[in-house]
């Protein structure tokens, strides 16, 4: 069994995952930005480095999943999913023009030769957030190499939520304060996860 948060940047995804793994017992897999090879000098220059950062990242969540996840005996969560790695990402950049079409073209072939023979997610939690509180959210996080613009924000928090919408397996949307609303998040993932129900 595994549940996977999805949300934008800054939208509290290991916060919550942390939240599920001392409450629920799960094992947590965090997304492993250090080693992304590309990040830092994504983030400097966009067009450049995009597609070796989304294969990074692409690489790295399969490896997670396949070499540990689907090998635990014990339920997982994981902060971010393969699928929005395409779904937002790597879509936003293609259509943006920050990866050509035919970086697109080895990047989705490469993500389907990945993807169609894993199992689906028990759950999908998706963490909606104003963009405001996620540009609140990243400052205080302080890492010195995430200077997002607001615009970027706002064109995947779009995109997030045509990935929800679109997303036909189990799922949830939260957007109530974590800390505040701890008790009553984590009755709502039980209930969704253990009664199979969708919203």
């Amino acid at each position: 069994m595994y549940i996977v948060i999805s949300g934008n940047i800054g939208a509290g995804k290991t916060t919550l995952s942390q939240i599920i793994s001392e409450e629920m017992g799960f094992s947590v897999y965090f997304e492993d930005f250090h080693s992304n090879l590309f990040l830092k000098d994504y983030y400097k220059d966009m067009k450049r480095w995009a597609f070796a950062t989304q294969m990074n990242f692409l690489a790295l969540r399969y490896e997670q999943l396949i070499h540990h996840v689907l090998l635990s005996q014990i339920p997982s969560v994981l902060d971010r999913s393969i699928y929005e790695d395409r779904e937002v990402f790597a879509k936003a950049l293609h259509e943006d023009g920050l990866m050509t079409d035919n970086e697109w073209i080895v990047y989705d072939k490469m993500y389907h030769l990945m993807v169609e023979n894993l199992p689906t997610p028990n759950l999908m939690i998706y963490l909606e957030k104003t963009v405001d509180e996620l540009l609140q959210n990243i400052a205080k996080r302080g890492r010195d190499f995430e200077k997002i613009p607001r615009e970027y924000l706002e064109s995947l928090d779009e995109r997030y939520k045509d990935f929800y919408a679109n997303w036909h397996f189990p799922k949830i949307k939260i957007s109530d304060d974590l800390f505040d609303k701890k008790k009553e998040v984590i009755e709502r993932i039980k209930a969704a996860l253990y009664d199979s129900r969708y919203e």
